[in-house]
């Protein structure tokens, strides 16, 4: 995979979140991808279903810089919410190889991202699903 390409997929992925296109990431996304978040991996279907719970506040994403290694992307965006925390600095770690994502790693500020779990609890009646960055 070029250099080009894992900074395309991962701006790729990044910009559909953004969109709420969702439906877009079933071909951006490997079956067999692994998505971290302190410290516990996802599947590809829970990673989509993880994203999905986020759209009732995402605003969109805003993405600041996009650089590349090889198979490797790193896209550094603000996700832009309709919640009290407003922007969420986010930085995503994209491994990709044959045309798709086989990897993800996300890392934000939980204490930052709080306000934004606090109100998708509210907004959801205090379901106890979990949600990102959170301990329910």
């Amino acid at each position: 995979m070029s250099s080009t390409g894992s900074a395309t997929l991962a701006r790729a992925y990044i910009e559909a979140v953004g969109r709420r296109d969702l439906a877009e990431l079933d071909s951006l996304f490997s079956d067999q991808l692994v998505a971290t978040f302190v410290g516990t991996n996802s599947t590809k279907s829970e990673w989509i279903r993880a994203l999905h719970r986020l759209l009732p506040v995402l605003e969109r994403n805003n993405i600041l810089e996009v650089f590349d290694n090889g198979d490797r992307a790193c896209v550094v965006y603000d996700f832009v919410t309709t919640t009290p925390a407003g922007a969420v600095r986010c930085v995503e770690l994209v491994t990709a190889e044959g045309g798709v994502i086989t990897a993800i790693e996300l890392l934000l500020d939980r204490v930052a991202f709080a306000p934004v779990n606090a109100a998708l609890q509210e907004r959801a009646g205090a379901d106890r699903s979990p949600t990102l960055g959170g301990h329910s």
